[in-house]
């Protein structure tokens, strides 16, 4: 079982790390999916869309052992925000093939970005980021990622749909391979900040609220 890691970043939060090697088969085999879930991975046309849906909720039930909660699947929202089936504990996914991460907390809203750094952030930067943020960024691909990922990463937590770049900031952070900024949302006139927690590793840049 390729999972990277399951961590415990505090005493009501934990996350996971997977690296998926196994088959679809393998993968379904560990999710033991409820009949209306095979049928949803049976209509994937994209055997990659398969590994990542697998996958997400094979590492959200390693999650649920972790934390002595009895894994009965997941249903979203019409925001497509995911919510464990009867259980009041929060949860958040990200997937870029063959890296998922997932995070669950007991209590608090949570939300997780994981993504791999490409070219094309570059061309759309200016879609989301603000003009101090593109500034700031350098250009640095590295560094783009980690904001998009943070902006990912409160859109999931705040569950609304809003601007990345109209109503959302994230604070100057330097880029070290593990680091933490200040993601900020405006709703309703109402700002509220976030703390967030960004790493940057040889494939992909995470980022996740703490």
């Amino acid at each position: 079982m390729p999972i990277h890691k399951i961590e415990e970043i505090n005493t009501t939060r934990y996350l996971a790390i997977w690296h998926i090697e196994e088959s679809i088969e393998e993968l379904t085999t560990l999710l033991d999916p409820a009949d209306t879930d095979k049928t949803i991975v049976d209509s994937f046309r994209s055997d990659k869309k398969k590994y990542e849906w697998l996958a997400g909720r094979v590492c959200i039930k390693s999650l649920c052992k972790v934390m002595g909660i009895y894994y009965k699947g997941l249903t979203k929202n019409d925001n497509g925000k995911p919510f464990l089936i009867e259980s009041t504990a929060e949860v958040s996914m990200s997937h870029s093939y063959p890296y998922v991460a997932a995070i669950i907390d007991s209590t608090e809203d949570v939300g997780v970005d994981l993504e791999q750094p490409k070219e094309k952030l570059r061309k759309v930067a200016h879609k989301f980021l603000s003009d101090h943020e593109m500034v700031a960024s350098k250009n640095d691909i590295n560094a783009l990622c980690v904001y998009w990922c943070a902006k990912e990463t409160l859109y999931k937590i705040c569950d609304q749909h809003i601007s990345f770049k109209e109503q959302m900031a994230v604070e100057d952070f330097e880029l070290i391979p593990q680091g933490h900024t200040i993601g900020k949302v405006i709703v309703n006139d109402i700002l509220k900040s976030y703390k967030l927690e960004f790493r940057i590793e040889k494939d992909y840049i995470l980022t996740f609220n703490i």
